[in-house]
């Protein structure tokens, strides 16, 4: 089967957060089941561009890429040689994949697949969360009903990364299947402690630090403010706690969060470490005791993935998809208020045995339960189903 994945941002775009790696992370398993995977993809890299040259494909990974350079306005990704690229690299292909909303590249290759009657299926990424749509509401809403919609409508299947996702979807009525494949996980690998101990100096932390860590694109969705008022509270209890923040954003978001944070940084209570990649951002889950997001909304929450994976017991506000969290004991799963986050580290960074075994807890429910291997078998079965389907008319 020969699929094709159409994505705004792709690896080594990694400052978008967990999409680019989740896709990658699908790709990679599609092609070691067998599948003729390509991806097409803008060369777009936050608030920069990667560097590749006008429609370049090479490989990423083992997964061939086509980057397409942005156009103007690029905040919505459009891309001028996409259609040319897509002519190109998904003509007679069986399927396209396509990821992420609100964007012109994806409904540009949307209309290009209904032109050249080729299938796909479409991944909004938790895009289509009810938070999504308060956000830019009059303008998000017009998009949705003129270019969202007509997209979502023609697809094969809507594919959603939780039973939490899916029931959203569900809730537009937009007469299309949903099907719920989790995202899955890569192992980062032990870290020695020699190298924890040099990670943690980086940003000033002593061993006997509790650390914990956040790790994800610096946004409004991201509820860090709570986490912000949580840390104070914890480092009230615990003055031994500290939090590493892992990532990066709009330049005048970030500004604003490090101001409302500047009491923790005067203290040496909370470092902010930008955007790490490779050995560095595996060493960040390596080095901390524990994980913290507050996020207001999320569909699947990749980083989570990571933190349980990596054996960390994690704090999780329950805008994310993760009531799991109870039922393997890993973690705490709560509203996402100051007050319930800081019970939650506080109960952690008291009792550190107990903290590290759910962390360990939670490492061996998610290996069960979140193979990649496994995943993409689960994707390539709705890919087959989907083209025994007559197509939607929508």
């Amino acid at each position: 089967m020969r699929i094709v994945h159409v994505t705004p941002y792709f690896a080594p775009a990694f400052v978008y957060g967990g999409p680019p790696r989740s896709v990658l992370g699908l790709c990679r398993a599609l092609g070691r089941a067998g599948a003729d995977i390509e991806v097409v993809t803008t060369t777009a890299n936050g608030e920069g561009e990667l560097p590749a040259a006008a429609a370049a494909q090479t490989t990423f990974d083992d997964v061939a890429v086509t980057y397409v350079p942005r156009s103007f306005p690029r905040r919505y990704f459009r891309a001028a040689g996409l259609e040319e690229a897509l002519d190109r690299q998904a003509s007679g292909c069986d399927l396209v994949h396509l990821h992420g909303c609100w964007n012109a590249f994806g409904w540009a290759a949307a209309r290009w697949c209904r032109r050249a009657d080729v299938p796909y299926v479409v991944s909004p990424r938790g895009m289509l969360h009810p938070w999504s749509f308060r956000s830019g509401r009059i303008k998000k809403w017009a998009g949705y009903r003129v270019m969202e919609r007509p997209t979502l409508g023609h697809a094969r299947f809507i594919h959603a990364t939780s039973p939490h996702e899916s029931d959203e979807i569900a809730r537009l009525g937009l007469g299309v299947d949903v099907v719920v494949v989790p995202n899955g996980l890569e192992d980062l690998g032990p870290a020695s402690g020699g190298e924890r101990d040099a990670f943690r100096a980086k940003f000033g932390f002593h061993a006997d630090n509790f650390v914990i860590l956040f790790l994800g694109r610096l946004h409004p969705k991201k509820g860090l403010d709570a986490l912000l008022d949580a840390m104070r509270q914890v480092a009230a209890v615990r003055p031994d706690a500290r939090l590493l923040v892992v990532g990066d954003g709009e330049p005048r978001y970030v500004a604003s969060l490090r101001a409302l944070a500047r009491d923790l940084v005067d203290t040496g209570r909370i470092r902010f470490a930008g955007h790490l990649t490779g050995e560095d951002r595996r060493a960040a889950f390596a080095s901390a005791d524990a994980f913290a997001l507050t996020s207001h909304a999320e569909n699947f929450g990749m980083s989570v993935a990571e933190a349980i994976g990596a054996g960390l017991p994690v704090v999780v506000s329950r805008g994310c998809p993760w009531p799991q969290i109870e039922t393997w004991r890993a973690g705490f799963w709560v509203d996402n208020t100051p007050d319930q986050v800081a019970d939650a580290l506080v109960s952690l960074a008291v009792d550190r045995p107990a903290a590290r075994e759910m962390g360990e807890r939670g490492r061996r429910a998610i290996r069960e339960h979140l193979g990649w291997d496994r995943l993409a078998a689960d994707m390539l079965q709705a890919y087959s189903r989907a083209l025994e389907q007559r197509p939607h008319q929508s």
